[in-house]
């Protein structure tokens, strides 16, 4: 793997420009490379971090719970970026599985809320992963108590401001929104066409 990475310009050119971190692991866990972004966000090198495990390069703050190291912990079994690195290894992709991840950035313990990708691959007989993590930290989730408007059901952001429901929502979550009407709503509006209208959604 490590000869495919240093004399394959073109696989190597694919898998740096992986907007995101993203690392190639072996059955066991061990890194053989990271990417371009993994290295400007870690500040490492694919020498230092070669067949080094998982936990250890991405600076895990559970890798000592254990004397064995990463993946022995108790908490490396709920890990999400283990479990989905050891679904790939068996041979399954998975997209955008989110999940927490406790690191030690700098001085700093941060817990980063990710979405992780993987995929499995063969190279001379043996199984890697690749895994794509993408740190989702930065957006907001919705949670706690949120001023509502008992009428119009707008929503007063932290500013003051007050913002219809659907905008609120598109810039604090990853959802969007698509309209349509609910049953009360058709009967009130459109009385003499709620049957036909009820039967064609219904139909659909």
């Amino acid at each position: 793997m490590r000869k495919l990475l240093q004399n394959d310009a073109f696989f190597k050119v694919l898998f740096d420009v992986i907007p995101v971190l993203s690392l190639i692991v072996n059955i066991d866990g061990r890194v053989y490379s990271v990417n371009h972004a993994a290295k400007n966000l870690l500040g490492v090198t694919d020498e230092a971090v070669y067949l080094q495990k998982g936990g250890d390069v991405l600076h895990c703050i559970h890798t000592k719970d254990d004397p064995n190291g990463c993946g022995f912990g108790q908490a490396c079994k709920s890990c999400v970026v283990r479990n989905t690195a050891m679904e790939a290894i068996s041979g399954s992709s998975t997209h955008r599985t989110k999940g927490q991840f406790e690191a030690l950035l700098g001085d700093t313990i941060k817990q980063l809320n990710l979405l992780v990708s993987a995929a499995p691959f063969e190279y001379q007989g043996n199984k890697f992963a690749i895994l794509i993590l993408e740190d989702i930290s930065l957006i907001t989730e919705l949670e706690g108590l949120l001023p509502i408007c008992a009428s119009c059901k707008s929503i007063r952001d932290d500013k003051g401001y007050w913002n219809r429901l659907e905008k609120y929502i598109q810039e604090h979550s990853e959802a969007d929104f698509t309209h349509s009407f609910c049953p009360d709503c058709i009967k009130k509006l459109y009385p003499d066409y709620y049957d036909k209208i009820v039967q064609y959604l219904v139909e659909e």
